[in-house]
């Protein structure tokens, strides 16, 4: 390892021997991309021709090409039938935010979980989950956790995992939960029934999972399925706001979301373009970054409160 150098190329600091590396596909060299010690990439053989871009291109082909190779995160998200992009369904555009956020860790990412991969309930027999493929498209060494009422196990493999499971329960949830490793999951995303109680719940049980300084967002807080008794139960978005500016809840919190803010480093809002165009409605997005450098007296979850 060579500590003094000053170069103003990219350096892989592992070893200068090692630039074969460079000729395989990026799939290929996350053992190498997430070592602790790179923390740049010697661009040396860029001089060198690159192979034509394809799915299985060499890396060093797609360095040289950033915006073939690795597209923004809004221009991934036009490609798929998803509400994240610019054109299609609800258009709420919330692609703008996760490549803000997320962009930084495009190679370092390797758990998330998306709860929601259903494009509506009328379309019941789904062969395909369109936000896994931009996920993972996004970011290439990445599990994605897919939890959905729809059973999608046909579909699991080595970087997709299914979970059957109602966010409206504490059973069920606590069952997925069970099989994840506490503070194992960099991002948790919550696009599923959108009810505020089951928003809630989601929240308290899963946030445990999340790792330091991940990021646990909730999309469309401007929808709520019929049914939602709000003497009940103060809306998501609401209740995030009170915690954001006091510090805990000054409404209803049933499910004690409040005693999670210790823990919350910062809680973010954006606007869904749909929401802003349609009712002139700010906020559609929540955004909330665990705190790093907690300390954990134990492993096991600590269950706040209880649902009925």
């Amino acid at each position: 390892m060579h500590d003094q150098v000053f170069s103003p190329m990219f350096f892989n600091s592992i070893d200068w021997t090692e630039t074969d590396r460079f000729e395989k596909p990026i799939t290929e060299l996350a053992d190498y991309l997430n070592d602790d010690r790179v923390f740049a990439i010697h661009l040396w053989t860029a001089r060198n021709e690159a192979a034509p871009h394809e799915k299985s291109a060499a890396f060093i082909a797609q360095l040289i090409s950033p915006l073939e190779g690795f597209p923004p995160f809004t221009t991934l998200a036009d490609k798929f039938n998803t509400d994240k992009n610019r054109h299609t369904g609800n258009r709420h555009c919330y692609a703008r935010i996760y490549d803000r956020l997320l962009s930084a860790r495009r190679l370092s990412m390797r758990r998330l979980m998306e709860i929601g991969l259903c494009r509506g309930l009328a379309e019941r027999n789904q062969t395909e989950t369109p936000s896994v493929a931009l996920w993972q498209s996004y970011f290439p060494f990445c599990q994605v956790i897919g939890v959905d009422l729809t059973d999608f196990s046909s579909l699991n493999n080595e970087r997709f995992r299914s979970f059957v499971c109602d966010q409206s329960s504490v059973e069920d949830l606590r069952r997925v939960a069970a099989t994840i490793e506490a503070r194992s999951l960099d991002v948790i995303v919550d696009d599923g029934s959108h009810a505020s109680y089951d928003e809630q719940l989601t929240l308290r049980e899963f946030f445990p999972l999340l790792a330091e300084d991940g990021w646990y967002f909730i999309e469309d807080l401007d929808w709520q399925p019929p049914g939602e008794d709000l003497t009940k139960i103060t809306p998501t978005k609401a209740l995030l706001r009170e915690i954001k500016e006091c510090g805990t809840a000054r409404s209803v919190d049933p499910l004690g979301v409040s005693a999670l803010a210790g823990q919350f480093a910062e809680i973010l809002f954006f606007d869904s373009h749909y929401e802003l165009d349609r009712a002139q409605l700010l906020g559609g997005l929540v955004a909330i970054r665990k705190r790093a450098n907690q300390s954990y007296p134990h492993d096991s979850v600590a269950r706040i409160g209880k649902a009925s």
